[in-house]
């Protein structure tokens, strides 16, 4: 190998380095950096959420009640009736009828009969078995013949 030729890769050798290497490993070192940033600021972030929740415990009795007059009151529209569903079943819990008999009542009242069948499948899902199930039902029936409301397995589903 010739001294020029030795020149030449040398000089290639620095030039890769320098604006090849250099600014990789640079920017590694940037994103490791603002990786360790991000990562600080959304533990922040989720410190602070958590602190944010509120520790309210309501009793069964308050629970039922807040939950019925939720239903009762005339100005939801159909929204707002699926969003308090929604919230409802987002609960640990099997609502009670009572509670289930007003949101089918609002139901009715906004006309959406899609929702009085998604409130059956939601008591379905969160009933640990079908006697559960069956039981609300049997409590309902009362408001299901009134309603005329048609039960999920009654359509096949």
């Amino acid at each position: 190998m010739s001294v020029c030729a030795i020149a030449l890769l040398s000089l290639w050798c620095v030039r890769f380095f320098v604006y090849i290497l250099l600014p990789h490993t640079m920017a590694l070192r940037a994103l490791s950096a603002l990786r360790s940033a991000t990562a600080a600021r959304s533990f922040a972030r989720v410190s602070i959420a958590t602190r944010a929740y509120s520790s309210e415990q309501l009793s069964d009795a308050d629970f039922d009640a807040k939950w019925k007059a939720y239903f009762e009151d005339q100005s939801h529209d159909e929204h707002a009736i699926r969003r308090g569903l929604n919230d409802l079943f987002a609960q640990d819990l099997v609502p009670e009828p009572v509670i289930l008999e007003q949101a089918l009542r609002a139901c009715r009242r906004v006309d959406d009969f899609a929702t009085t069948v998604r409130i059956f499948e939601g008591v379905k899902d969160k009933a640990a078995d079908d006697a559960t199930y069956q039981v609300v039902v049997n409590q309902l029936q009362p408001v299901i013949k009134e309603l005329e409301l048609t039960l999920p397995e009654e359509l096949g589903f």
